[in-house]
């Protein structure tokens, strides 16, 4: 699956487990006997969703490491994917919020911590990628040097060799 179609599908599951972890921590409060009356909470299964989505936003944030390797070298601006990149930034930020607020199971605390971790390397990746994009709008500025153009293209060329090697 793309970035592209995967960003939205994974937010959409990252949040649809917060209602788990709702109705998780309302069948622990309730009886065994209500238990067998309502879908019984099973933390192996809702420890095993987590796990998989872990691995889904690692995934997605070494798709990202490409994109960011790949813009660093882009001279030109490509406004769809600049909206894109802002509305699934938005969201990620989103979903951040609403992990943090969520009431999660004392028995899965460390699950949810590693895929908070997770989703917050992904919306580093999308800051990065906003911050490049970004860099289309400003107009650099003028400097008096005594130092030749060419001497000054060459530091250019290997700072941006670096930072695609950093990206």
């Amino acid at each position: 699956m793309s970035a592209k179609a995967a960003a939205p599908a994974l937010i959409v599951a990252a949040m649809a487990l917060v209602g788990d972890y709702s109705a998780a921590a309302e069948t622990t409060k309730q009886g065994r006997d209500a238990q067998h009356l309502s879908i019984p909470f099973k933390q192996e299964d809702i420890r095993e969703v987590i796990a998989k989505m872990v691995r889904d936003w690692n995934a997605l944030d070494a798709d990202y490491m490409k994109i960011v390797a790949s813009l660093a070298e882009l001279s030109r601006f490509d406004e769809e994917q600049f909206l894109k990149n802002m509305e699934l930034l938005k969201a990620t930020r989103q979903l951040e919020a609403a992990l943090q607020q969520a009431q999660v199971p004392e028995i899965l605390s460390s699950e949810h911590m590693a895929l908070r971790r997770a989703i917050a390397k992904v919306r580093g990746r999308l800051v990065t990628i906003d911050h490049l994009f970004r860099q289309h709008f400003v107009t650099p500025g003028e400097f008096e040097t005594r130092l030749a153009g060419k001497a000054l293209s060459d530091l250019a060329d290997h700072t941006n060799r670096q930072l695609a090697k950093l990206a």
